[in-house]
């Protein structure tokens, strides 16, 4: 197979998982985020490894690119973004608690929490997200694979089902930029 066909065959399979987007399921996490916007509240957002920079990157995007037409800025949080408090977690307790710890800390009922995970079946994940839900917090997930085990723990799981963590993850980003488009254009 020459460069051009292997090209040529990784671009249908991107679209492909593109096309596969459940647009509904999108849809109704985005409601429920410009929700918490509307209500002050914070989104907080979370992932491991190349999806802990996705989250860190929609973090930035929703404050930054994500500001309604009347100038309605959302409150982000990524909590992959600090390795200080990450490591210090890590060490002094385990490395499945990161997130949980900081969600006990920073966050309130009626905020969200929506994570970012090619498994879906991080430990680390997976208890934050049922903390989220003890504290009242709507849960969204952009999920890989079958959905792991955060498929039925989510309020909105958002899956590309695909187990090629590489498509996954650019999917994910372009979930990324639908919802900072979402947000800058919407009031409700």
């Amino acid at each position: 197979m020459s460069q051009d066909e292997k090209i040529n065959c990784w671009l249908s399979e991107a679209s492909s998982l593109v096309a596969a987007i459940d647009v509904p399921s999108i849809a109704e996490a985005a409601q429920a985020l410009i929700g918490v916007r509307n209500a002050n509240g914070t989104i907080f957002v979370a992932g491991n490894g190349g999806s802990a920079s996705t989250a860190n990157h929609l973090a930035l995007d929703l404050q930054k690119a994500g500001i309604s037409p009347t100038g309605k800025r959302p409150k982000v949080i990524s909590l992959s973004e600090n390795i200080g408090l990450i490591t210090a977690w890590g060490n002094d307790e385990s490395f499945d608690v990161v997130f949980e710890k900081q969600l006990e800390a920073l966050a309130e009922e009626g905020d969200s929490l929506l994570i970012i995970s090619v498994s879906g079946s991080s430990p680390n994940l997976v208890r934050a997200v049922s903390r989220a839900s003890d504290m009242g917090m709507s849960t969204v997930g952009f999920l890989g694979k079958n959905g792991g085990a955060c498929r039925d723990l989510l309020d909105y799981p958002i899956i590309l089902p695909s187990w090629d963590y590489g498509w996954v993850e650019s999917g994910h980003m372009v979930l990324h930029h639908i919802l900072t488009k979402i947000f800058h254009e919407s009031e409700h």
